[in-house]
């Protein structure tokens, strides 16, 4: 299982248009993210900046089995003139610090 991070970037002025259309993503969508290997996926908005978090079990097929769908393609066409290409990260973020998790719980 992967954690993997993301960050996106809005154009100006797209803000509502994003939210919008995340209000309500289609069940044929969430099923195919479910059917790649999504356990979760959850978005951050800060201003024109989006934070993401993506729990998969394996992000590069994941990007592969989506790709192959045409519904990729049409959301592609949907989203992409929102995003701010040119500043988006196009993959993971490197993972630069976590928790690390305890080997044992303390009794209270």
């Amino acid at each position: 299982m992967q954690v993997i991070g993301l960050h996106t970037r809005l154009k100006t002025g797209r803000e509502a248009d994003y939210d919008r259309i995340h209000a309500v993503l289609s069940p044929e969508h969430e099923q195919a993210l479910r059917d790649s290997g999504v356990h979760s996926w959850h978005i951050w908005r800060d201003g024109l900046d989006l934070f993401h978090t993506v729990v998969c079990d394996d992000w590069a097929d994941m990007e592969s089995s989506m790709a192959r769908l045409a519904l990729t393609a049409r959301w592609h066409e949907v989203i992409h003139p929102l995003l701010d290409m040119s500043v988006s990260q196009r993959g993971p973020l490197p993972l630069v610090w976590q928790l690390p998790e305890t080997a044992q719980r303390h009794a209270s």
